[in-house]
């Protein structure tokens, strides 16, 4: 009986002791990359606003059925909306299976004469609950290298364009 006794005591404070230390993450985690091309704001927009357009660059959508229909895309178990866009950025909410929403942002800033820089973010607001704080550690190098090497895709398929 005293052994039962100290696997739950022990556990009660293993478990406050969990959630004290991820009370500690923040609840909003922003994840961005930017990259530099030399190309017309309208190039960008082509790409980025358009979800039927993002075939020829997100690898995902290679791989895997697309259905787009009215603004909102499903690839395997993540659902893709486009919220609203304007002439220098586009932002979706971004659905995946057993993860609270991103809210992802494309905006293009013009740096001089057809030269911008396209800046890419995923915004995600979590609960305090201690497994969604853990989670949020692993956004900066799982979504982080997957958009790096997105924008590499975006600037390849922009600039594979523009030698046409």
């Amino acid at each position: 009986m005293r052994l039962v006794k100290l696997v739950f005591i022990s556990l009660f404070f293993l478990s406050l002791l969990i959630t004290a230390i991820s009370a500690l993450f923040p609840s909003t985690v922003i994840v961005s990359r930017a990259i530099e091309l030399n190309t017309s704001s309208d190039k960008i927009s082509f790409y980025t606003a358009d979800l039927n357009n993002w075939d020829a660059w997100m690898s995902d959508w290679k791989q895997s059925k697309v259905l787009v229909v009215n603004n909102k895309a499903s690839v395997g178990s993540q659902t893709i909306e486009l919220l609203d866009k304007n002439d220098s950025s586009v932002r979706y909410s971004w659905i995946a299976t057993g993860q609270a929403p991103y809210l992802v942002q494309f905006e293009w800033i013009r740096l001089k004469d057809d030269a911008y820089v396209i800046h890419w973010t995923f915004e995600q607001h979590v609960n305090w609950y201690p497994w969604e704080k853990f989670q949020t550690l692993l956004n900066e190098k799982v979504i982080g290298s997957k958009m790096e090497a997105e924008l590499a895709n975006l600037s390849n398929a922009i600039l594979a364009e523009s030698v046409k």
